[in-house]
């Protein structure tokens, strides 16, 4: 999964560094790049919070 992050990310930001000004850059890069990157993240985040949770429930 990070090799695709990672991929997508390059991609995004070769993208804005296009874009024709430092502001289109930016914005393209934190609406494309990091808003969809850190809810990836929180989701991912998320499940494993759950789990460790159940496996503090069953060991005790």
């Amino acid at each position: 999964m990070y090799i695709i992050l990672i991929g997508y990310l390059y991609v995004v930001l070769m993208f804005s560094a296009v874009a024709g000004s430092i502001a289109k850059g930016l914005t393209i890069f934190f609406i494309f790049g990091f808003l969809p990157t850190m809810l990836i993240v929180w989701l991912k985040r998320g499940k494993q919070i759950v789990k460790e949770r159940k496996r503090e429930e069953d060991n005790e």
